[in-house]
C-alpha cells in the first residue's frame, strides 16, 4: 500500500528550529518513504495537499478518554469536591459496555481534532482499547491501579502488555498508579515491580493541586516527588501527569528520569490547580509534552487550545513574552510529547523511516490569513477543526474532515443512553 502526498507544506518538527517546505511525501506500508519535490509512483494513492501544512500528529500525553461524559458535568467544584461527590458516585455505576462508548466518543474527539497518539489511565482497560482498536488511534493505555482490588488489575496490566508487546503494535501498555495520595508505598512497590517485570512505565498523577501536596508531606513528612523517588519509581519510564508544585530539590531528582512531565494547561486554570512551569522544567533538561486530562476537567480534548493556553500561561507566568515560542509549544505537542511517552523513535517528526502519523492543516481560512508565520499561526490561531486530513501508522483515518470507516452517529446514539441512564 502507498501513499502519495502533493504539493504539502511540510513542517517536520526535525531540529532545534522551523524546517518549512513545499514538497511530496511518499509512505509505503506505514513508515515515510521518500520526502522531496515531484515524486511520481503510479502505483499510489495520491492525495492533493495544497493550502494544507503537512506535520506530525499531535501526542497527547494525559487522557482519561471514558471520561467523555462528564463534559460540563457539575462543574465549577474544586477538584477533590468534584471527584467525591460528582464523579466517583457515577464511575461506581459505569458497564462495561459504557466505558467502550464512552471511549470511542474520546477517541472521535481526538482524531478529528489532530491528535494521532495519546497516554491514558482509567479502568476497564480492555474496554477502552477494544475502542481505540476500532478506531485506528495509536495509544499508550493503563489500568489505573489504586489500593482496592490490586491484584486483579495486576493481573490484566500482565496479560494486555502480554497481548501488545510486538513490532509495529499502535498499543502500548504502561502500569498506572493513580497517584501518590491515593497509593499506599506497597501499592507503589507493586507497580514498580510489575513495571520492571514487563520491561514498561508508569503514568501517574503528581503534584497536581496544593491540596494534594499537604496530604503527602503530612504522611510522608516528603514531597510527592521524593515519595516516589525514595520507592524506585524512577527507576523506570515514568510519565508524571501535571507536576505543579515542583521545588528546587524535587528538579535535582527528575532531571535524571526516563519520560517526563505532562503538563494539563486548561484542565489546571479550570479546577483552579496551579501553573505548572514549564519553561524551569525544559531548561532543567526534563522533557515536557503536552495532555488535556479528561474531558469532565478540560471540556475538549482539542490540543490546538492547550497549545495556546500552555503559551500564553508561560508568558504571564514569567512576565516575560520571549519565555517560550511557538516553535517549542509544537516540540511539545509534537516529538517532545513522543520522548515523554518513549515513542520518539517511531513518531513525533515527519522523516524518512518514521510511522506514518501525519495531519494536514487547511490554511485557507479567515483566521488563518495572512500566513506570516506557519507556526505561530497554528499556536495562537487555528483550532481543532482546522485539520482537514489524518493519517494514522500509514492509513488514511480521516479525508476533508470526513471520518472514513467510523459511524459517529451510531457512537453519539449510544452515548446518549449511557448519560439518559446515569447522569
Amino acid at each position: 500500500m502507498k501513499t502519495l502526498i502533493k504539493n504539502a507544506t511540510l513542517l517536520d518538527m526535525v531540529g532545534d528550529e522551523p524546517n518549512i517546505k513545499k514538497t511530496d511525501i511518499l509512505i509505503e506500508e506505514n513508515k515515510i518513504a521518500k520526502i522531496e519535490e515531484n515524486i511520481v509512483d503510479e502505483d499510489a494513492k495520491i492525495i492533493d495537499a495544497k493550502e494544507m501544512v503537512v506535520m506530525p500528529g499531535l501526542v497527547n500525553t494525559h487522557t482519561h478518554l471514558a471520561m467523555s461524559i462528564f463534559r460540563g458535568y457539575k462543574d465549577d467544584q474544586k477538584l477533590m469536591d468534584w471527584l467525591e461527590n460528582a464523579i466517583f458516585p457515577v464511575e461506581d455505576r459505569l458497564r462495561p459496555e459504557d466505558i467502550y462508548w464512552n471511549s470511542f466518543l474520546s477517541c472521535i474527539e481526538l482524531i478529528k481534532t489532530g491528535t494521532t497518539t495519546f497516554n491514558d489511565m482509567y479502568f476497564r482497560m480492555d474496554k477502552t482499547v477494544e475502542a481505540v482498536e476500532e478506531s485506528g488511534l495509536r495509544g499508550v493505555i493503563a489500568w489505573c491501579i489504586t489500593d482496592t482490588s490490586i491484584k486483579d488489575k495486576i493481573t490484566r496490566t500482565r496479560e494486555y502488555h502480554e497481548k501488545y508487546n510486538y513490532p509495529d503494535s499502535k498499543i502500548k501498555i504502561y502500569v498506572s498508579a493513580h497517584a501518590p495520595y491515593s497509593c499506599s508505598p506497597d501499592t507503589i512497590q507493586l507497580c514498580v515491580d510489575l513495571a520492571k517485570e514487563l520491561n514498561t512505565g508508569i503514568h501517574i498523577h503528581l503534584s497536581e493541586t496544593l491540596q494534594e501536596d499537604k496530604i503527602i508531606r503530612e504522611r510522608y513528612n516528603k514531597t510527592g516527588t521524593e515519595y516516589l523517588n525514595d520507592l524506585h519509581v524512577f527507576d523506570v519510564p515514568v510519565v508524571l501527569a501535571h507536576g505543579i508544585y515542583i521545588s528546587d530539590s524535587d528538579l535535582e531528582i527528575l532531571k535524571h528520569i526516563k519520560g517526563g512531565i505532562s503538563h494539563n494547561p486548561i484542565s489546571n486554570c479550570k479546577l483552579s490547580s496551579g501553573i505548572c512551569d514549564v519553561t524551569k522544567l525544559r531548561k532543567n533538561g526534563i522533557n515536557v509534552g503536552i495532555g488535556t486530562d479528561g474531558i469532565g476537567s478540560t471540556t475538549t480534548l482539542d490540543m490546538f487550545e492547550e497549545m495556546k493556553t500552555a503559551a500564553y500561561l508561560q508568558k504571564i507566568n514569567t512576565m516575560e513574552p520571549t519565555s517560550i515560542k511557538a516553535y517549542d509549544i509544537l516540540k511539545m505537542a509534537t516529538i517532545e510529547g513522543a520522548r515523554v511517552l518513549g515513542l520518539d523513535d517511531e513518531i513525533g517528526t515527519i522523516e524518512v523511516g518514521k510511522k506514518a502519523d501525519l495531519i494536514f492543516i487547511n490554511t485557507n481560512k479567515t483566521h488563518l490569513y495572512p500566513e506570516n508565520d506557519v507556526c505561530t499561526n497554528l499556536v495562537y490561531s487555528a483550532n481543532g477543526a482546522d485539520v482537514d486530513t489524518v493519517i494514522i501508522d500509514g492509513k488514511l483515518i480521516m479525508q476533508n474532515r470526513k471520518l472514513l470507516n467510523i459511524n459517529e452517529k451510531q457512537v453519539k446514539k449510544n452515548i446518549a443512553k449511557v448519560v439518559k441512564r446515569l447522569l
